[in-house]
C-alpha cells in the first residue's frame, strides 16, 4: 500500500473545526490519482487571516488575506545533488541511505489556509466548512503537482481534474466558477 507523508500544523484555536482525517484522505487521493511515488510529502498549515495576509504580501505582493496559498518545494539542482552525494560518500553508509530515501520520497510543498477567511466564504456561499476545506486542499495539491489557472486552457484542465477528484471524494455540491481572464481573481482564489 502506498503511504504519503501528510503533515498538518493547525493553530490550537482552530483544531476542533478542522476535519483532519477528511483532509488527509483528500490529499492522499490527489497524490494517488497522479501516481505520485510512495513516501511523497505535503505540509498543510491552517492558520489565521493575518498570517496568510503577511505571506500573500511577501510572496505575491497582495496585501490581503486569501483562502489558500500553495508553495511548491524547490527541486534540488544537479549540482546540489552531486554535492549531497559527495558529502554522503564521506559520511558513510547511513548518510548514503538517508540521501537515497530523500531522493525516493519527494517533498511536494506547503499549503497554507486562512481558516477565518474560509469560514466566512463557506458561510456566504452556504457550503459546509469541511467541503470547502476539501476543495481547497485538492486545489492546492493540484498546484503543487504543476496545474495552474493562468490562462483559459490551463484553467479548464485544472477545473476538470478538480471536479473529478471532488466527485470521487463525494463532494458534488460545490461549483467553482471559471475566471474571466483580465478580471481580478485575488479574492476568489490564491492558488
Amino acid at each position: 500500500m502506498i503511504r504519503y507523508d501528510i503533515g498538518m500544523i493547525i493553530n490550537t484555536e482552530f483544531y476542533p473545526q478542522v476535519p483532519r482525517k477528511q483532509l488527509s484522505k483528500a490529499l492522499k487521493h490527489v497524490l494517488r490519482a497522479h501516481n505520485v511515488p510512495d513516501g511523497a510529502g505535503i505540509r498543510l498549515k491552517i492558520t489565521t487571516d493575518e498570517e496568510v495576509r503577511a505571506l500573500n504580501k511577501q510572496h505575491r505582493a497582495v496585501d490581503a488575506p486569501t483562502d489558500i496559498l500553495s508553495f511548491p518545494a524547490e527541486q534540488f539542482s544537479a549540482e546540489t545533488l552531486e554535492g549531497m552525494r559527495a558529502a554522503a560518500d564521506l559520511l558513510g553508509a547511513e548518510a548514503q541511505q538517508e540521501l537515497a530515501e530523500l531522493a525516493e520520497k519527494p517533498y511536494l510543498g506547503d499549503l497554507i489556509i486562512a481558516l477565518p477567511y474560509v469560514q466566512r466564504h463557506a458561510a456566504a456561499l452556504g457550503h459546509p466548512l469541511a467541503d470547502e476545506l476539501v476543495l481547497l486542499v485538492v486545489h492546492g495539491a493540484l498546484h503543487l503537482l504543476g496545474y495552474d489557472h493562468d490562462n483559459a486552457e490551463n484553467q479548464a484542465r485544472m477545473w476538470q481534474k478538480q471536479a473529478e477528484l471532488l466527485a470521487a471524494l463525494g463532494i458534488t455540491s460545490i461549483h467553482v466558477p471559471l475566471f474571466t481572464f483580465g478580471d481580478s481573481n485575488e479574492d476568489a482564489d490564491a492558488g
